[in-house]
């Protein structure tokens, strides 16, 4: 063979080569790519779950302190009555947007025992609403540090 052959086969034998070669580096490159934005979505998940956490309690804590303010008063007001469902509203808003069920269970479970006590009903007591908060304050703290 020719010179000139030989020279042509170097050529396409290069010219496939270097292809190969870059589809393979893009294929690196996506897949690297693909690796950083699920490891970005995964943190911004995180992050998102440990701030509703976070908020929860907060949430929990207004819902409790509007409850005990509604229970002192002999006539309600307008504004503590504001007060307790714009509480209400905002713990039930962030109840359900945390992926913990066993947190979110807990918040439930509290609510559960506050309510007939500081409804006067007789079947709530303080034990068991104070016994509820412990659990649901531990239990959403323990879920907080779970997303660091």
């Amino acid at each position: 063979m020719s010179t000139a052959v030989w020279a042509f086969i170097g050529v396409v034998a290069g010219g496939l080569l270097t292809i190969a070669a870059q589809a393979t580096a893009e294929s690196l490159k996506a897949r690297a790519a693909e690796r950083a934005r699920h490891d970005q979505r995964e943190r911004a998940t995180r992050q998102f779950q440990r701030d509703t956490l976070i908020e929860l309690q907060a949430a929990m804590a207004d819902y409790r302190a509007a409850l005990c303010r509604d229970k002192t008063q002999l006539l309600p007001l307008r504004s503590t009555e504001q007060q307790l469902s714009a509480a209400r509203a905002r713990y039930q808003m962030l109840v359900h947007r945390v992926s913990s069920s066993a947190a979110r269970e807990a918040a439930l479970a509290w609510e559960a025992a506050a309510l007939p006590w500081f409804q006067g009903d007789d079947s709530g007591t303080a034990a068991a609403e104070a016994e509820a908060w412990e659990t649901a304050m531990r239990v959403t703290g323990e879920a907080v540090r779970a997303t660091d």
